[in-house]
């Protein structure tokens, strides 16, 4: 009986996984009225950040809209336990191991994924891994704030309060929040 086949994985860098999720997730498309336009050329993603893709193959439309939709929700946890949740799903949907690897001299950690038809899935639960091991606090990701944007966000701020994936929605909001206080004001 052979060795299962197991391929390594590597973690997607944060902004490039946020971009996936915005830009091929159907949630974050909806909400920003994209629905009906082409989604962005995978090439541009690959030309963008080629250190990152090139352990990929072609990356095709369907798995990046899958990925993105698969991993949106963790963005969207309520709670640690929800978020945590979400993550032990996808890695056991991937099939993701992690194990002691060898370069030289130099012991590393390594992750694994028995299913290469979802190791880009992989990478980008990897991708979240990484990031909560040096920033634990679930509520650094997050989803748009906005009611009219669905983008997610990692939080980087040094208060840790960052409610809007971008200044263009922050502004948006305040605006609304100014008008709707003048005219509350103007009826009283």
């Amino acid at each position: 009986m052979g060795k299962p086949s197991r391929t390594e994985i590597h973690a997607l860098p944060m902004n490039v996984l946020v971009r996936i999720v915005n830009e091929w997730g159907d949630a974050p498309r909806a909400g920003s009225s994209m629905s009906g336009d082409p989604y962005p050329d995978a090439s541009a993603l690959k030309a963008e950040s080629p250190e990152t893709w090139s352990r990929f193959g072609p990356l095709d439309e369907t798995t990046l809209i899958e990925t993105a939709n698969l991993v949106r929700p963790i963005f969207a946890a309520t709670s640690a336990g929800e978020c945590v949740e979400r993550l032990n799903a996808l890695m056991s949907q991937t099939g993701m191991t992690p194990a002691v690897a060898a370069d030289d001299w130099t012991v590393r950690e390594a992750w694994y994924v028995s299913r290469p038809d979802r190791e880009l899935l992989a990478n980008a639960v990897l991708s979240v891994l990484h990031h909560l091991r040096d920033e634990p606090d679930v509520r650094r990701l997050g989803s748009c704030d906005s009611d009219e944007c669905v983008d997610v966000y990692v939080d980087q701020s040094p208060g840790g309060r960052r409610r809007y994936c971008c200044v263009t929605c922050q502004n948006r909001n305040r605006a609304r929040a100014y008008r709707a206080a003048r005219r509350a004001a103007v009826r009283n």
